[in-house]
């Protein structure tokens, strides 16, 4: 299976031929977590009945993009892996889905009433995650609402050396995914709302649990952590 070293920290990560090849299987292992639906159902009652509410790594488009269209909602997903969006198109016609990489995807401001994003920030930099999160103020609308799903850097195994000097984020988090190691860049919990919060987002609402996939898809249990924000009016 390919992987890519990145030139920033030398970390293996997979690509987009990997997720082109894992496709249905990655759907299998983790679509079915009945913790994720009902996080993903309460944060979509939270936002009005007509509004577009963007998948931000929409993978095969199952759980979320497909949630979003059962409500009623108007689902956009992207992804950086052709078969993922291929996916998504057919399950979910109701969507519209691009392939693209989230860092450089470029929708007009203030498109979306909701942005979610589950798992599809690990890959990212320090200075990239920074980044994003501000692509989400941009792309959100006022009052809108913002889902990520990550995991908190005090939740896995780390060392007192691959944190960043004022202790925020650890870089190079080893964690098995898919029976590949992926080296995660992440922020301690409190930290992730602290970024959220320097980008013109309030907390709604927090919640970690632990996911258990079947045992095909090889990956070593840790705590998810959700954070609901709602982005104010003005940075």
């Amino acid at each position: 299976m390919d992987v890519k070293i990145s030139i920033h920290t030398g970390a293996v990560i997979p690509t987009q031929d990997f997720y082109n090849e894992v496709g249905k299987r990655y759907e299998d292992a983790y679509s079915h977590d009945p913790d994720l639906q009902i996080i993903l159902q309460q944060f979509l009652s939270l936002l009005p009945s007509d509004v577009a509410v963007l998948d931000c790594g929409c993978g095969t488009g199952k759980p979320a993009s497909a949630i979003i269209a059962e409500t009623g909602r108007r689902p956009y997903g992207i992804d950086f892996s052709h078969t993922m969006v291929e996916l998504s198109k057919k399950q979910v016609p109701q969507g519209v889905f691009q392939r693209c990489n989230m860092l450089d995807y470029a929708p007009a401001s203030a498109s979306f009433g909701g942005i979610i994003t589950n798992l599809s920030l690990f890959g990212l930099l320090r200075a990239e995650l920074t980044s994003i999160v501000n692509k989400f103020f941009q792309w959100t609308q006022p009052g809108g609402l913002l889902l990520i799903g990550v995991f908190g850097a005090e939740d896995l195994e780390t060392k007192p050396e691959q944190y960043d000097a004022d202790q925020e984020c650890a870089n190079r988090v080893e964690k098995i995914f898919m029976a590949h190691s992926a080296f995660m860049t992440l922020f301690t919990k409190p930290d992730w709302n602290k970024l959220l919060e320097s980008a013109g987002f309030e907390i709604v609402h927090t919640e970690s649990y632990v996911f258990s996939p079947p045992p095909a898809a090889v990956y070593n249990n840790n705590p998810r952590y959700f954070v609901i924000a709602k982005r104010l009016s003005v940075s």
